[in-house]
This record gives structure tokens, C-alpha cells and sequence, in this order.
């Protein structure tokens, strides 16, 4: 069992507590609670493969980065798949599965609405899990799947008949495998995937406020883009993807390069070697910032089904000479040169 300490939210802490003897929580601040938390605990799994939580719109407020609650509870629950519900807001991680195979169902499931998405969620996520907790109705019985859910006068069917059949129907027509259907191109999940490796560099430097804020702003940057990409492939074409990836490749490279250890992280902790050594921090945050800024955007575009617009050159960092060497490495060791 998990022992942990709360700090930052007063959200995951009573969660993560009530984990440790059930698979389900709903915050007390959601109207209809109790109910809620009964009907979903008909439907989770009674084997301790998932748990579900339910926290109100204002637990977003806590979120010091994209999935930073998540992170927290799937820390700190016993159980290996967490699937989480802020407001209307789905999402969850799976060490079976891996977190873009659990993001992908739940944006899939956000526009049925709460709480009919977040049942249909469980119902997938469950369906995906291998043998030791992938029957839906393991440890408590097939016919619990059949009975009706009733939460505040509405009957939401949870049978094997209904939810059952909607996910055969998706995994007829889409991807054979969620597990091997990542919806991150390669190219952008090699970036991504070296922005996760620099951040823990940058939370080693003791007593440097810049590079703490860099290295929680570089996760929440890897988290964005793949945030993206997610809801690209889950809602709009795939003309759009491409094009995103089109404009992120070189963006995504660049800003790996500017943040390598031999680069800011150098300047930070070795400024005397460095000629204008605050002029290039600069030129490097306010192109992390800017970057992350546009990819938030482009993520409101796609929720509300508008067209990508790209606005961020990044012309600074272009100028550097030895930055685009970098850049040039870069591609060269993932094979695109």
C-alpha cells in the first residue's frame, strides 16, 4: 500500500485514500454523489484494474500543468488504470495499456457528455486490458453489466448488448491495436520523447528558480503537443495532423536543440562561459512560452472544430548559428537527414 503526502491540491489526497479500499471516487462537491459513485461502481471492474474518479470544475484550478492531478493519482493509487473525470473533462493512464491508448477513448467519449461518456470510457478502457482485468464484467458477475444505471432519473444501459457492441464496432473501424496506434506521429513522439528526457536535468539544479520553471514547463509543453495530436486524431482530419506535424517538425527540433544540456542548461549553471549569456535565456523561454502558447491554442481550434492557425516563427533562435548545427544533429540521430 501507497504512503503519500499531499501537497499543492487538497483534491488527490482524499482520493487516493479512498482508493486504497474501493476502485471508485467522487468528490463529495459533485451533486449526487452518493448515487453517482454506486451506479459507477456497477460498472467498474471489482478485480482492482481501474479506478475511476470524479472531481468538479474547479479542480482544474489545482492542475500546475496539463495532467499534473492525474499524475498525482496514478502515483499514489494502487491500482494500475486510472481513469479521471474533471467536470466534463476525461481523461486517464494505464500501465497496461500507456496513457495516449486511454486519452484516445476518452476524448472519443467526451461529447456523449457526463456522466454517459465517463461509463463508456470504463466500458472501453476495460474491454482493452488484458485477460487479468479485461472482461468487463470480472469479479462481479455478467449480469451486473446488464442491469440499468440510474443516476438522477436517467437510465443509462450499461449491458453487454449496447456498450459491448459500440466498442467491437470501433475497433472494426479503426486501428487494430491501441497499444501500436499512437496517434503522435513518429517524428513528433521522437521530440517529444527528448523534451521528457531534458526535464529532469533541469529540476536537478538546486536554488535555480529559472530552471525549475523550465523543467515543469517543458513537461507541460511534451504533455500539450501530445494533447494535440490526440484530439487531432480523434476529431478532425487527417489533412489537419499533417499540417500540424508539418509546422511542428522543425519547431519541435529547434527547441530541442535550444534546451539541450549543452545550451541553456550550460547558460543557467555556467553563465560566465557565455557571451550575453541573458540574452539567450531569453530568446530560449520566451520561445518555449510561445510555442506552448500556440499549441494551447491550437488545441481550443480543434475542440471547437475551427482550422489551425500558426503564428510563431521562432526567429531568434533561427540565428543562432550553433543552434541550427544542433538542430541538423538532431534530425540526423532520429534518421530524417
Amino acid at each position: 500500500m501507497h504512503h503519500f503526502s499531499v501537497t499543492g491540491d487538497s483534491w488527490t489526497g482524499p482520493a487516493i485514500e479512498a482508493l486504497a479500499s474501493t476502485n471508485v471516487y467522487v468528490s463529495t462537491d459533485i451533486p449526487g454523489y452518493a448515487d453517482l459513485q454506486a451506479s459507477l461502481s456497477q460498472t467498474v471492474p471489482a478485480d482492482g484494474s481501474i479506478a475511476v474518479v470524479v472531481l468538479p470544475d474547479e479542480a482544474a484550478k489545482a492542475d500546475q500543468y496539463t495532467f499534473y492531478l492525474l499524475d498525482k493519482l496514478t502515483k499514489g493509487a494502487d491500482q494500475q488504470t486510472v481513469i479521471l473525470a474533471i467536470g466534463d473533462d476525461l481523461m486517464g493512464d494505464s500501465a497496461a495499456l500507456g496513457r495516449d491508448a486511454v486519452l484516445t477513448i476518452a476524448n472519443q467519449n467526451e461529447g456523449a457528455g457526463m456522466p454517459a461518456g465517463l461509463v463508456e470510457t470504463v466500458q472501453e478502457v476495460s474491454a482493452e486490458l488484458p485477460a487479468a482485468g479485461g472482461n468487463p464484467g470480472s469479479g462481479s458477475g455478467g449480469a451486473d453489466l446488464l442491469m440499468p444505471v440510474i443516476i438522477g432519473g436517467v437510465v443509462l444501459v450499461a449491458a453487454v448488448g449496447t456498450a459491448v457492441g459500440l466498442v467491437a464496432r470501433r475497433r472494426r473501424t479503426s486501428a487494430p491495436s491501441l497499444e501500436s496506434a499512437d496517434p503522435v506521429p513518429p517524428g513528433i513522439r521522437l521530440r517529444v520523447d527528448r523534451l521528457r528526457e531534458l526535464a529532469p536535468f533541469y529540476a536537478a539544479v538546486a536554488g535555480n528558480a529559472i530552471a525549475a520553471e523550465t523543467a515543469t514547463n517543458i513537461e507541460a509543453l511534451a504533455s500539450h503537443v501530445e494533447q494535440l495530436f490526440i484530439r487531432l486524431d480523434a476529431k478532425a482530419g487527417e489533412d489537419q495532423s499533417v499540417i500540424a506535424e508539418a509546422e511542428y517538425s522543425d519547431k519541435l527540433a529547434r527547441l530541442v536543440a535550444a534546451l539541450d544540456r549543452d545550451y541553456l542548461l550550460d547558460l543557467l549553471t555556467r553563465p560566465d562561459l557565455w557571451d550575453a549569456p541573458d540574452e539567450r535565456i531569453g530568446e530560449v523561454r520566451e520561445a518555449l512560452s510561445a510555442v506552448t502558447t500556440q499549441i494551447v491554442d491550437n488545441i481550443k481550434q480543434v475542440n471547437a472544430r475551427k482550422g489551425l492557425l500558426f503564428q510563431v516563427s521562432l526567429d531568434s533562435l533561427i540565428g543562432r548559428s550553433e543552434l541550427r548545427d544542433w538542430e541538423r544533429q538532431f534530425k540526423k540521430s532520429s534518421g530524417e537527414q
